[in-house]
């Protein structure tokens, strides 16, 4: 890894880090269904961004199982995290009315 992917990994990592800090407090402070959808996307999210560095790194490999040729660990965590989004959202529309 060059200078500037190991800088660039490191941010994500702590501001990844921050985010979900943050997102528990929240959903300690308010238990509701948006909330616990939007920790849960924050905590896939930051999984995934973790998940890749070590791919990167060389510290873990990619399952064999594949779907369309994309490894089924690497779809998972492209498609978790904007569904919790997602249904944050919905609850959030739902709620209101």
């Amino acid at each position: 890894m060059s200078d500037s992917q190991i800088i660039l990994s490191a941010v994500q990592l702590c501001l990844g880090g921050l985010c979900a800090f943050a997102a528990i407090l929240l959903c300690a402070k308010k238990r509701s269904s948006q909330v616990v959808c939007l920790l849960a996307f924050v905590l896939t999210s930051y999984a995934r961004t973790v998940y890749q560095l070590l791919c990167d790194l060389g510290i873990v490999t990619d399952l064999k199982a594949a779907l369309f040729g994309v490894p089924l660990l690497t779809l998972a965590f492209e498609i978790v995290p904007p569904v919790f989004l997602l249904l944050a959202i919905i609850f959030a529309i739902v709620k209101k009315r």
